[in-house]
C-alpha cells in the first residue's frame, strides 16, 4: 500500500475490514507459568532449591517478557496509526460539513440579507422594555454564537447593547460588563444598578467612561444601603430615573439625593415606600422640568403640593391613602394631561366625600384613571369638569367604583367626546404598570 493510497476511502475500508477479520480470529494465549517452586510460600528453608534451574527459569521469563513487550509496542504503533487516520477522517468530516453548510447559506434568504437589515432583525429579537443581563444563552449574547457573520453584525449593532442590568456579583464579570458598554458606541444607555452598602465607588469606576451616555437609570436600594452614595447629579444626560426601596429607613436619605437631579431629568418613578413631601422643600428648581412622575404619596394633600413643585408635569401616577382630607386651596395646573390615582378602599358610610376635585382645575387633562375611590364623588367630579373645561377623552374606573348610566350621560353632556371605561382587573398596590 503506498503512502498516497492511505488517504483514499477504499484503503481505509480495506484496513478496517482486515483488522476486523484479524481481531475476530485472534486470541492471546496466556502461557502456563507454574513451576515446581511454590512462589506464594515465603518459607524457602523448607524446600531444596536448585539455583541453576531457577536461574534458567528467570532467563526464560525475561525472554518471554521481552517478546510480549515487543508485541505490545507493535500494537501501540498500529493503534497510533489508527488514531491518526481517525483524526484525519474526523477533520475530513468537519470540512465537508462546513462546506455543505456554507453552500446552504448561499441559497438562504437570511444569509443574503444586507447587514443593515440583519441588524434590524436582531433588534426585534430583544425583549421589549427590559434591561438585559449578559447571559450567553440569551440575546444579544446568543446572536454572537451562531456563526461568524452573525457575530460580526451583532457586535457592530450598538442598539443591541444600550440596555444593561448590572448584577449583584458584577465584580466577578467586570470585563464582560465593560465589553458590553463599549459596544454601545456612544448611544444613550439604559441601566439598572444594584445599590448596596459602600458599592457605589466601584460601580462608578465601571461607569465613568460612559456616565454621560446614561439617559435612563434604575436604582435598586436594599436594606443594607444605609446611606445612598449615588449622586444622580453625576449623570449629566439623565432623562429617566426609577428608584426602588425595600425599607423605610432610607426615605429621607434618598429624597435628599433626589433633591439635586440634573436639569435633563424628565421622568421620575419612586416605588417601595411613601414619599413624604415635607422633604420636597429641599428639591431644587430642576424638579420644575419633570414631565412624568410615578410615586407613592404619604397623604392626598401632597398631591397639589407636588403639582406646584412640577409646573411642567404632563403625566402623573400616584398611590395614596385617601383618608379624610383638609380643605384644599384652589389650584390650577395647566400642563397635566394624564392622571392616574390609586387609593385605599373607603367603605365607611360616615366618611365624608373626598374633596380632591373640589378646588382643582386641570384644563389640559385628557385621560383620568381612578381606582378604589368609594363612594365616587359624582357631583364634585361634574363641577371639576365644568370648572376645568378640559378636553377629557377617557375616564377609567376600577371595577369597585360604581357609576350609573345616568351619571355617565351627564359626563357626556358636558364633554361629548368623553368615554367611561371600566377596568375589571384589580389594581395591585404599588404597581404602576
Amino acid at each position: 500500500m503506498t503512502v498516497n493510497s492511505k488517504a483514499t476511502f477504499s484503503s481505509v475500508s480495506d484496513i478496517t475490514g482486515a483488522l476486523q477479520n484479524i481481531l475476530a480470529h485472534s486470541q492471546v494465549i496466556i502461557p502456563d507459568l507454574e513451576t515446581q517452586y511454590p512462589i506464594s510460600n515465603t518459607n524457602y528453608s523448607a524446600f531444596k532449591l536448585d539455583y541453576q534451574n531457577i536461574s534458567a527459569i528467570v532467563t526464560e521469563r525475561q525472554q518471554q517478557l521481552d517478546a510480549v513487550s515487543y508485541e505490545i509496542s507493535l500494537f501501540e504503533t498500529v493503534i497510533d496509526s489508527i488514531n491518526c487516520i481517525h483524526r484525519q477522517l474526523v477533520a475530513k468530516k468537519n470540512k465537508i460539513t462546513q462546506s455543505m453548510n456554507s453552500h446552504k447559506r448561499l441559497v438562504s434568504a437570511l444569509w443574503r440579507l444586507p447587514a443593515e437589515v440583519l441588524s434590524q432583525v436582531f433588534a426585534h429579537c430583544l425583549p421589549i422594555g427590559h434591561r438585559l443581563l449578559p447571559a450567553s444563552e440569551a440575546v444579544p449574547m446568543l446572536l454572537t454564537r451562531i456563526c461568524r457573520r452573525w457575530r460580526e453584525v451583532a457586535l457592530d449593532t450598538p442598539s443591541l447593547w444600550h440596555r444593561l442590568s448590572v448584577g449583584k456579583d458584577w465584580q466577578r464579570r467586570a470585563f464582560c460588563y465593560e465589553a458590553w458598554l463599549k459596544r454601545s458606541r456612544g448611544r444613550p444607555l439604559s441601566l439598572e444598578l444594584p445599590c448596596h452598602k459602600n458599592n457605589w465607588t466601584e460601580l462608578r469606576s465601571l461607569l465613568q467612561p460612559y456616565i454621560n451616555q446614561v439617559s435612563s437609570l434604575s436604582l435598586n436600594f436594599d436594606r443594607n444601603a444605609f446611606q445612598p452614595e449615588v449622586m444622580i447629579s453625576d449623570f449629566l444626560a439623565l432623562e429617566e430615573l426609577t428608584v426602588s426601596l425595600d425599607c423605610n429607613n432610607l426615605v429621607a436619605a434618598v429624597i435628599r439625593f433626589l433633591s439635586q437631579p440634573p436639569c435633563t431629568l424628565r421622568s421620575l418613578t419612586v416605588m417601595g415606600v411613601f414619599f413624604d413631601m415635607e422633604y420636597a422643600s429641599t428639591c431644587n428648581p430642576a424638579w420644575a422640568h419633570l414631565t412624568n412622575i410615578q410615586i407613592d404619596l404619604d397623604e392626598p394633600s401632597a398631591f397639589p403640593q407636588l403639582l406646584r413643585l412640577c409646573p411642567n408635569l404632563s403625566s402623573l401616577t400616584m398611590y395614596t391613602i385617601f383618608d379624610a382630607m383638609e380643605d384644599l386651596e384652589p389650584f390650577t395646573h395647566a400642563q397635566l394631561q394624564s392622571l392616574r390615582i390609586v387609593s385605599d378602599d373607603i367603605y365607611d358610610d360616615d366618611t365624608e366625600y373626598l374633596n380632591l376635585f373640589d378646588t382643582l382645575s386641570l384644563p389640559n387633562l385628557r385621560s383620568l384613571e381612578a381606582r378604589d375611590i368609594y363612594p365616587w364623588p359624582h357631583e364634585e367630579f361634574k363641577a371639576f369638569l365644568t370648572r376645568s373645561k378640559c378636553p377629557l377623552e377617557s375616564l377609567t374606573l376600577g371595577f369597585e367604583v360604581s357609576v350609573t348610566d345616568e351619571q355617565r350621560a351627564e359626563y357626556v353632556a358636558l364633554i361629548p367626546s368623553f368615554r367611561v371605561l371600566v377596568n375589571e382587573i384589580p389594581c395591585i398596590r404599588g404597581c404602576f404598570a
